[in-house]
Order: structure tokens, then sequence, then C-alpha cells
């Protein structure tokens, strides 16, 4: 296991425990002791946190709460002190972010007495985690971390001895991409403007905006009339927002085009900085026509490549609208097969290296992949990984320095394990 010291979750160690187990004392540290509950709650937290549950162990887990009791006893005799200011301000903080993953206080207050808690029982438990994880840290620092030092002939002999093994970099392949969203033509355009524009005749003849709204209008807001209730700048689409600010109560815009489509838009009441308005919507989306327009098209690209009559780099600067690898002739960098993405992956590493993908489809958009150029797995040089090393290095002698203290820590202590 590996040696964390964590701030443990208290509500999520208790959530699934019973409150009516049956306890038992399995540990005794100095005058303190540790109950089968709290290794089930450790095992629990862990559990959660991703750990595997053939890979928990009580054992382990216990051994985990002897090391928290031999440190937290150790910060005690030396005197180490916590503002306990910040402790409480940072556990209150803590459990307003529980309270807040429930749907209503009436649940939260109901997993509490299921537990047979009170929310200030929450606090202190929260306050003594906090405390007691704080002076392991300081301790850990005095006693661990300033004794773990690696150096540069320690770093080039370890990769001189396993760079066949740990620095082996796989296979990659300059990869790039062509994307292009399905959008509505202009003959989509155009059936929407029309329909917008009989609307707004009918409103301008004298018929009820909210009528004609719950008619033709494509936004849910049609159920009530068209209603958006009240709502203040910022809260809208711009060129929507800018429309209805203009209105004065009871007048009616012409037709407004935005990102959704076109609207309509009548202002009810104004208050301070707020208005409360309704909208027709008729929204703009791409047709079957448009469709298959823009398949053919990616169909084409992809022919003309697989020819080999143009470049990747020529046809995405002319068709991707990726405005950040377009301009660099769609690459997207050097990948490995495991970093590829994954919605495509099987297509891409399908695809022979230099050839396109066939076309895939996500949504609205069409996509166009290449594995351009394969470099070959490779050692990595020691320059190359040199951060990735002292950090692995500094984890493996963190652990073996932690390992030997809590051991000497231990052996002082009166630890009793009882069966």
């Amino acid at each position: 296991m590996k040696k964390i010291l964590l701030i443990l979750a208290i509500l999520s160690l208790l959530m699934g425990m019973s409150a009516k187990l049956v306890d038992r004392i399995v540990a005794k540290v100095g005058s303190d002791i540790i109950l089968m509950s709290d290794v089930y709650k450790l095992m629990y937290q862990m559990q959660i946190s991703g750990v595997q549950e053939d890979e928990l162990d009580e054992n382990e887990a216990l051994r985990h709460l002897i090391e928290q009791k031999v440190i937290f006893q150790k910060a005690k005799d030396m005197d180490i002190r916590v503002d306990n200011a910040k402790v409480e301000q940072y556990a209150k903080t803590e459990l307003a972010k529980t309270k807040a993953k429930y749907p209503s206080e009436q649940a939260f207050a109901a997993d509490l007495a299921k537990e047979d808690l009170t929310e200030l029982e929450l606090l202190d438990l929260y306050i003594s985690q906090i405390r007691e994880s704080y002076l392991s840290q300081q301790l850990v620092d005095i006693y661990v971390r300033s004794k773990v030092q690696i150096t540069e002939d320690e770093m080039r002999e370890f990769y001189e001895s396993s760079k066949n093994e740990l620095a082996v970099k796989p296979p990659t392949w300059e990869t790039a991409y062509i994307i292009r969203q399905i959008k509505p033509g202009k003959a989509s355009e155009a059936k929407k403007l029309k329909e917008i524009q009989d609307i707004l005749d009918r409103l301008n003849r004298g018929a009820d905006f909210a009528t004609l709204a719950r008619e033709s209008s494509d936004c849910p807001s049609k159920e009530q009339g068209g209603d958006l209730g009240f709502f203040s700048r910022g809260m809208m689409v711009k060129p929507f927002e800018d429309a209805a600010f203009k209105l004065n109560p009871g007048e009616v815009s012409g037709i407004v085009e935005t990102e959704f489509g076109y609207h309509i838009i009548k202002v009810e009441e104004k208050r301070s900085n707020e208005i409360r308005a309704r909208h027709i919507l008729k929204i703009l989306e791409p047709s079957e026509a448009d469709y298959t327009e823009a398949r053919e098209l990616m169909e084409e690209i992809r022919e003309r490549y697989n020819s080999g009559g143009e470049s990747f780099a020529d046809l995405a600067r002319e068709y991707s609208e990726d405005s950040v690898s377009a301009p660099n002739g769609g690459l997207i960098g050097e990948i490995a097969e495991e970093e590829m993405p994954e919605l495509y992956a099987a297509q891409i590493m399908a695809t022979p290296v230099g050839q396109m993908t066939p076309v895939l489809e996500n949504e609205d958009m069409l996509l166009l992949f290449a594995r351009l150029e394969e470099s070959p797995s490779r050692v990595f040089g020691y320059e190359e990984i040199k951060t990735e090393l002292k950090n692995y290095l500094y984890q493996m002698k963190f652990s073996e320095v932690y390992d030997d203290w809590i051991d000497e820590l231990i052996s002082k202590s009166f630890v009793e394990v009882i069966q």
C-alpha cells in the first residue's frame, strides 16, 4: 500500500456503513484504540477512490491506521501546534462542499441520522481529521522529505541499468485530421427564413404572439407561449440580447438571427436592469440534402488524397474548419496508439499509414484522419526523461525512508494488535 497521508472525507467513509455494526477493538497504539469500524471506513474510502475490491486488505488498512496514530502521537510529544482557527474554517468549507453534493438539506440530514450523527458531530470529525493530517505532514517533512535527495550520478546509474525496460518509447505516428461541420445550406436557410417571415407577417396583421408561439415555435418555451421570464444582460446570446433590450414593453422585433436560428421577440415588462420577454424561434439546422452534400465533399477530399494527387497539408488548409490545426496542415501531433482520440482510435489504427480513414461522423461533425509518418519504437535518451526519472527515484527513496522511519516509530511505541 502506498504511503500517502490523506485528509479523509468523513461523510464518504460513513455512507453505506451500518450504524448497527457490532464493533470491537483491533489495535491499541499508546493510549489510543483502533476499532474494526475504523478499518472498514478506510477500506470503503479506498474503494470509492478507485481501488479494486479484490485489492483491499484489512491488514494493510489496519497498518495504515497504526501509522497515523504513531505519527500523531509523535507530533503531540514534539508539541507541534496548528492554527485551530484555520483548521476549523477549512473544516467548515469541506463540510459545506459535502452538503452541496446533496439534492436537499433533508437528504443530507437523512444520511446523518442513518449514522446517528448530528451536523455538529460531523464537523468535529472533519476538524479532528484535518488537524491530524496537518500534524502528520509536518513530521513527514521533518523526518522523511528533508532526507530524500536524488543526485545526478544516481539518476544516470539508474538510467543505464534499466533504460531497456523503463525508458522505451512506443511507436508513434505524425497524425493529422480534417474536420468539417455539417451546416445548413442556402436552401435550408431560405426555407426557415420564409417560415419566420410568414409568422412575422401574421403578427403584423394582429395575430396573438403567445398563440403563434405555441403553434409555431421550435423552442421548449412554446409551452408557455414563448415566455422566457425575466433576464438581465449577459444571460442571452448577444444578438438576441441587443435586440430585446432595445424594445419597449409591448413592442415586437423584426427577425433576429442567432446561432440557434431565427427569432421574433416581444418584450412584456421591464424592471430595473431586467426585462421579461417572449420569443418565437425557428431553428436553423441542416437538412438531409445538406448532410449528403457535406459527406460527398469529404469523400471527394479522401479520394483526392488517397489517389496520391494532393498533399494532406494542402487539403487541410483548404477544407478543414479547425482554426488551430488547419493552418499547420491539419497536424495534431506525434501520437502513440493509446493516445489516439478514443472515439476514432480503432478506425485510425486500422487504416494504413499514409492513407486517410473512411469519413467518420460524430453528431454534426465529419472527420478524416491520417497517420502520415511512423516513428518506430526506441529507447528514450537520458535528457528526454530526466525529469520523470528524478520523480520516479524520488518516490522510490521517499517510500524507503518513510518505511524505515515508521518502523522505528512503531518499535518505540506501545502497539498491540488484537486478533
